[in-house]
């Protein structure tokens, strides 16, 4: 998926999206600002889309495998979801929401 796909499918799914942050290359940014990603070397596009009033983190990556090496760096936060090269962050949010969303990203 690309950052274009990512919006696409949202407004697809009648969320109307907003786009609040967007920054490519952003692994460079990550491994300065969270120690936790110091030793590793993550390529992503990060950003910011409010749907149906909740925020969501997104985080594009090159393929799969890079998406799963961060998020077996994050860890085990229930709010992180993924689809192929995509990981989700919600903040504790409107549960029909974030499955709404989740489901337009299939």
């Amino acid at each position: 998926m690309t950052w274009d796909d990512v919006l696409t499918r949202m407004e697809n799914a009648g969320l109307n999206p907003v786009e609040e942050t967007y920054m490519e290359n952003y692994g460079k940014i990550l491994t300065a600002q969270r120690p936790e990603f110091r030793d590793h070397n993550f390529r992503c596009t990060y950003g910011v889309v409010k749907c149906a009033g909740v925020e969501v983190e997104l985080y594009l990556f090159p393929d799969e495998a890079h998406r799963i090496d961060f998020q077996n760096v994050i860890g085990n936060d229930p709010w992180w979801f993924s689809r192929e090269n995509l990981a989700m962050h919600f903040h504790e949010s409107d549960p029909d929401v974030v499955t709404r969303i989740l489901n337009a990203m299939e």
